[in-house]
Parts: structure tokens; C-alpha cells; sequence
């Protein structure tokens, strides 16, 4: 039984993984938290609509959940840079 219990949640976490790389990422722009843009990072959106922070405006090459990080609404804070 235990090993049935570990398999299941082992599938379950290799199910999770593999939707979440599934994600489409689309390019929303180049955000900073400072007016002057220093330090902005190149933000993704996903399907439902959260952003993703994804590195430095213009690095990004394979956006994807394993490679960036989900943040919250950007909309109502920091700066887009373009």
C-alpha cells in the first residue's frame, strides 16, 4: 500500500510539472520597480493571465515556469520600459 500511496504522488508531481511546462508565455513588456528602469526584467503572461518574471529586459530566450518566476499584478505597481 505505501507503495502505491508514493507512486500516486509521484505521478501527480510529474503531472504538475509537465502542465506547468506546457504553458504558453507571451511577452508582455520590460518592467522595473524604479522610474529610471534599473534592474528591469523581461515579463511573461500566461494563459490565465499571471505574470512571470523571466530576467534581464532582452535575455529571455525559452521562457517557461521552470525557468522563470510567477509575481503578482504588475499593472499596479513599478514601471513598464518598453
Amino acid at each position: 500500500m505505501k507503495k502505491l500511496k508514493t507512486f500516486g504522488f509521484l505521478l501527480a508531481a510529474s503531472l504538475s510539472v509537465a502542465a506547468l511546462q506546457a504553458q504558453t508565455l507571451v511577452y508582455e513588456g520590460c518592467w522595473s520597480p524604479y522610474p529610471n528602469c534599473a534592474g528591469a526584467s523581461d515579463i511573461y503572461r500566461d494563459s490565465s493571465g499571471r505574470f512571470w518574471n523571466c530576467g534581464r529586459c532582452g535575455t529571455t530566450s525559452n521562457p517557461n515556469p521552470a525557468t522563470c518566476r510567477q509575481v503578482g499584478n504588475l499593472y499596479t505597481i513599478g514601471y513598464w520600459c518598453s
